[in-house]
């Protein structure tokens, strides 16, 4: 159920399951999209950090998005790839704003961590679609409940700290095994999104994790190749690329890796990969074996040592 909100000046207090939070409204956001604009904020008792998203009004207004707002703070998942939801409050139960609570996760977007540390070492490729592999593990996992993120995209795939990949922004996911795109409305963002989630394509599509299968083929490819090919001005030219238009084989993407990607963002549902463990698996097997470096093979120890290991490795 919602909690509570109150304020006090600029001070926005949340109540969710009987924890208090807050932020200050006053404050630069840590970012903003289209659903909502995030905040920094934290737990008023152990002062840990958090995040909260404040979904803005002409969504929070919606009473589709506001069931999925309630939704996505009863989630409560527990993933090493996923961000832990805390919880969700509104002033009004009908109208106004809603106020989404998770856990804060330190480090920046796949993308941004790609270009600054991955693009440019040997094997980069090989290095990329490693580091999609979670995403696809925690797209599993939600759709082993029953889940549709329904918005895959660089943005909202976060590197912890260098080490950890998380999906974040279930916001506007459903928790229902299909969405009918009819009364869901366009949800998404247009160049990632699958041709069935334009709410106005002919014979109302049902929306499956099939639909999330192709937003992240469009979301690999474009951390590959750092294109995006349909990328448009206005969501009906968007749906018209998606609608016609395969993704190209472009320099920089190898023919096995472009082949999964293809296959991911067929036009039709039916002809993608039909669940994310299929994808990863035929992705792993497009990778030819790696030639490890001497400090990937470091790195490799580092990973898999405690402490104590690791001091034994630097004296050898």
């Amino acid at each position: 159920m919602p909690g509570k909100v109150t304020r006090e000046g600029n001070i926005i207090y949340l109540n969710a399951y009987g924890r208090w939070y807050q932020y200050d409204e006053t404050r630069p956001p840590l970012g903003a999209g289209a659903m909502g604009v995030v905040y920094l904020g934290q737990d008023c008792q152990t002062r840990e950090p958090i995040a909260v998203k404040r979904v803005v009004d002409r969504y929070a207004n919606n009473p589709e998005v506001r069931r999925r707002a309630h939704q996505e703070a009863d989630l409560m998942f527990s993933h090493p790839n996923l961000v832990e939801m805390l919880g969700c409050c509104e002033l009004d139960p009908y109208q106004g704003p809603i106020f989404i609570i998770s856990r804060f996760v330190k480090g920046e977007n796949i993308d941004k961590f790609i270009n600054a540390h991955v693009r440019s070492l040997p094997n980069a490729e090989h290095r990329i679609c490693e580091l999609f592999l979670p995403v696809l593990d925690a797209l599993a996992y939600i759709h082993s409940k029953g889940i549709i993120h329904m918005d895959i995209k660089p943005s909202n795939i976060m590197m912890e700290q260098g080490r950890n990949v998380r999906l974040m922004d279930l916001g506007i996911s459903d928790v229902t095994e299909t969405v009918n795109s009819s009364t869901s409305g366009m949800m998404g963002t247009p160049k990632y999104a699958a041709p069935e989630q334009f709410s106005d394509v002919e014979n109302k599509p049902q929306l499956t994790s099939a639909t999330d299968i192709y937003e992240a083929g469009i979301t690999l490819y474009e951390l590959i190749t750092k294109q995006n090919p349909f990328s448009a001005a206005t969501i009906a030219e968007a749906k018209e690329l998606h609608h016609g238009m395969v993704l190209p084989q472009v320099p920089g993407i190898s023919d096995s890796v472009f082949e999964v990607t293809r296959k991911a963002t067929a036009i039709h549902p039916s002809d993608r990969y039909q669940n994310a463990n299929a994808m990863k698996a035929a992705l792993k097997a497009a990778l030819p074996p790696r030639n490890f470096s001497k400090f990937d093979r470091f790195m490799k120890k580092v990973q898999d040592s405690n402490v104590s290991v690791i001091a034994n490795i630097l004296k050898k």
